[in-house]
């Protein structure tokens, strides 16, 4: 994939085959030497799929991180040397102005810096994975929005990053619904359409052909999905299992309801929820309404 880079602070430098990161210091107000980081940034708008790439830091506190954009906050980092670990995934709490930690391991005596690591770093809903050198290191589960992608440095002594290569997956939508044939019709004329028309994958757990339990399927699809679209006019626990679900792992939902319905379940009555007609006119108006819930979303 073609990409265009820029350095948008700091000091670093782009060639046509590798980044380089250039230690630099300034004296602060207590005149004591303060390492100046550098962000790069690329013009590739990435939510799923796979980034890999190569490091090599002339430092064993060296920082080398992916930015990736999150539901919760701008900043959520993948890579090396985040609080205190040598490999993992952090994110920044703006209500705290602090740095969290998701997953961190290793330390920083192991790493040898006269070598290139193989960084890549997976994102298939809200799964997060990072491996080194082909081997799972840690992984995470957090909303990844579609944004720019960056890489922050910060080291007393130079970084290289080469192969810089992005495999961009179209991200998903996992239908919860009950499988009879009004919602069936539904299914099939408004919400698949709407969703592909947003360029979104569609998938339901009657769509499954695997050996698996069914429960491990749809909770797995859960996961990897952007988005979760619910009909939630029948009483079915099994629908109501699985927004349970995805309300637990903050996953983004839209829940649908025929205005048939008089009265929700107390523990979903507080969630926004798209209300439709099951006519002509009422497909035509859900139709619309949908594309909106999408648009804040996407």
């Amino acid at each position: 994939m073609k990409k265009n880079w820029l350095v948008t602070s700091g000091f670093s430098e782009i060639t046509e085959t590798e980044i380089k990161y250039i230690p630099k210091t300034i004296k602060d107000e207590l005149n004591e030497d303060r390492i100046v980081n550098s962000i790069v940034s690329t013009d590739i708008e990435f939510e799923n799929g796979t980034i890999e790439f190569e490091v090599q830091s002339k430092d064993i506190y060296g920082i080398c991180q992916l930015i990736l954009n999150s539901d919760t906050g701008p900043d959520l980092n993948v890579g090396l040397n985040t609080s205190g670990y040598l490999y993992g995934i952090v994110q920044f709490n703006r209500k705290t102005n602090k740095w969290e930690l998701l997953k961190g391991v290793g330390e920083q005596e192991t790493f040898d810096t006269s070598k290139f690591y193989k960084l890549k770093i997976t994102v298939t809903g809200s799964i997060i994975s990072l491996f080194v050198n082909g081997i799972l290191i840690a992984s995470a589960i957090e909303n990844v929005r579609k944004g720019q992608l960056q890489i922050a440095f910060s080291s007393r002594k130079e970084i290289i990053v080469k192969n810089f290569k992005v495999n961009l997956l179209k991200p998903k939508a996992f239908i919860v619904m009950q499988f009879t044939e009004d919602y069936n019709q539904l299914y099939t004329e408004v919400i698949k359409p709407v969703c592909e028309s947003y360029g979104l994958e569609v998938e339901r757990a009657d769509e499954f052909y695997t050996a698996t339990p069914i429960i491990k399927d749809i909770v797995k699809s859960i996961k990897n999905a952007s988005v979760i679209i619910a009909e939630i006019t029948p009483d079915n626990p099994n629908v109501f299992y699985e927004v349970g679900y995805a309300h637990a792992i903050e996953k983004p939902t839209i829940l649908l309801s025929d205005i048939k319905r008089d009265k929700l379940p107390f523990d979903i009555s507080g969630f926004r929820t798209l209300f439709y007609e099951n006519t002509i006119a009422g497909k035509t108006k859900v139709e619309r309404n949908l594309k909106k819930f999408l648009e804040n979303i996407f």
